[in-house]
């Protein structure tokens, strides 16, 4: 009885495996990295300039959400999705122009946004912070290159 078992169960485990697998690669989306020399000003501090630097833009599309992450020092990391959770309010800014992203905390307001220009790949985003006890807005801008494929 034992090998007319493993015969009708073995194939049928072989085929939920890989249905598994299939579900788990389809259900994950692909992240674009693309690296920006970006600078950076917080208007409200009489322009105070942020020291330019290199960071590097994540963009990911699952569904009809669009998620952007910008990574590098501290003063220079931005997320923005277009996904409203309970705590963010997002919206797709995307268009024939641009590709962008922005997100508002339901609780206490701060925004962040992240576009990318289309025809001239340039980055422009902005990240509220908390300064000195007030709130400012960190804008940033830059080119980015576009990763050889």
């Amino acid at each position: 009885m034992k090998p007319m078992f493993a015969a009708l169960f073995w194939p049928r485990s072989l085929v939920v495996m890989c249905l598994c697998v299939l579900g788990v690669q389809a259900a994950s989306a692909q992240t674009f990295k693309m690296p920006c020399q970006v600078e950076g000003v917080i208007p409200a501090l009489d322009d105070r300039k942020i020291p330019p630097e290199k960071v590097e833009v994540e963009i990911q599309s699952l569904g009809k959400n669009i998620f952007l992450k910008v990574n590098g020092s501290k003063l220079y990391q931005v997320q923005a999705s277009s996904l409203t959770t309970d705590d963010f309010a997002g919206k797709n800014l995307t268009s024939s122009k641009q590709m962008g992203a922005q997100r508002k905390h339901q609780l206490t307001g701060l925004m962040s946004e992240i576009r990318i220009e289309r025809e001239t790949v340039t980055l422009y985003a902005f990240n509220d912070i908390i300064y000195r006890g007030k709130t400012v807005r960190l804008q940033f801008e830059g080119p980015c290159t576009v990763p050889a494929q």
